[in-house]
């Protein structure tokens, strides 16, 4: 299991603390845990595929920023993302959900409005990244959340 599974299963606890737990606090840590749950899932995604040595791996994965990733996954499910390829790659529903996921989970964490659904939600984005891991555009999609957007 790797630290995004890790992630997901302890914001799964944190949402549902123990009677000695701080239920809040608990609560509040559960939000944002299940969305970098999420957002280690798609790095790790995207630097999978990348050939170069465990250092350089691990520079690329630094390199991805909230807010690129944001803006990226806002574009996939408004649909007006255009990928990289000509002609850009068919969007498949699981890409736009786990986009909007992404979206929602980045928002939320920063309400952290005490909402338990919202760790649903990361499992759901997980489960829809397994149907489309494979796909043409969800390879595009991770090297987008790195790059930004393409110019036209």
């Amino acid at each position: 299991m790797g630290i995004a599974e890790d992630l997901l299963t302890l914001a799964g606890r944190l949402a549902n603390p123990t009677p000695t737990e701080p239920e809040q606090a608990s609560l509040r840590r559960s939000v944002s845990t299940a969305h970098y749950a999420l957002f280690h899932l798609l790095i790790r995604e995207a630097v999978q595929a990348w050939s170069g040595s465990p250092s350089a791996r691990f520079g690329l994965a630094r390199s991805f920023e909230h807010k690129k990733m944001k803006q990226v996954s806002q574009m996939v499910m408004q649909g007006s993302w255009k990928g990289w390829s000509t002609p850009p790659p068919l969007l498949p529903p699981e890409l736009q959900t786990v986009a909007k996921l992404f979206v929602e989970l980045q928002e939320d964490r920063q309400q952290a409005d005490y909402d338990n659904a919202k760790i649903d939600r990361a499992g759901l984005a997980f489960d829809n990244w397994a149907k489309i891991r494979t796909h043409p555009a969800a390879n595009e999609y991770l090297l987008s959340l790195l790059i930004g957007s393409k110019r036209e």
